[in-house]
């Protein structure tokens, strides 16, 4: 067949069925074990939920032409409310920014710092990211995913190469230019696979049920 009618909603839809069948049969991640197929699973199939409705729907392009919902889907993701009211927010997702300073760290060459890990496993992280506009919380799971600024960390929110992967962390820049800041959101895979599930059934009725 063709491509999709409704590619961005479709694909997506395709993936998270891969989730489901497929992602509970590979190995657990395991310290000194360099292949974490569930992290790397999940990521992958994870790019085109996230990236797809955002590309084609929250930043429509006319030469493609609009999809069905595409302009609740767009209003939502580039909504200045709070990301926890939003009809495709799951997960316990915590949220630290970092601002830049003299530089910014080389997060992959040097891993977290034991501040950004000491700043995530707080409360107030928890309430951060509830109250990030979904605009925010959007363009930053885009910009991870789409330029590989995501981290694998361990129970404790550590990164480093041998350990068993827990969380995931999305690391942003806060603008495309002269950046002041970078946005940072980590979440459980457990959590993160909750989030897509919600992600990918808000997207087939973003409106509501029909």
């Amino acid at each position: 067949m063709g491509n999709p009618t409704q590619f961005s909603r479709e694909i997506p839809r395709r993936a998270q069925k891969l989730i489901s069948d497929l992602y509970d049969n590979l190995p657990d991640s395991q310290p000194n074990n360099g292949l974490k197929l569930k992290a790397t699973f999940l990521l992958a199939v994870a790019t085109p939920i996230i990236t797809l409705p955002f590309e084609r729907m929250a930043r429509p392009k006319a030469h493609l032409g609009s999809e069905a919902f595409s302009e609740i889907i767009r209003k939502a993701i580039n909504s200045k409310t709070k990301v926890e009211n939003a009809s495709f927010y799951a997960g316990c997702w915590r949220y630290y920014k970092l601002e830049k300073g003299d530089a910014f760290p080389r997060f992959a060459v040097e891993g977290f710092s034991q501040k950004i890990v000491q700043s995530l496993a707080t409360a107030d992280a928890l309430l951060a990211a509830k109250e990030l506009k979904s605009d925010v919380f959007c363009a930053n799971l885009r910009n991870a995913l789409s330029h590989g600024s995501v981290f694998y960390l361990d129970e404790n929110g550590n990164t480093g190469e041998n350990i068993r992967v827990n969380r995931f962390a999305f690391v942003s820049t806060d603008r495309a230019r002269n950046p002041q800041a970078l946005h940072i959101q980590s979440i459980t895979l457990a959590g993160f696979r909750v989030f897509l599930e919600k992600w990918v059934a808000w997207l087939q009725t973003p409106g509501g049920p029909e």
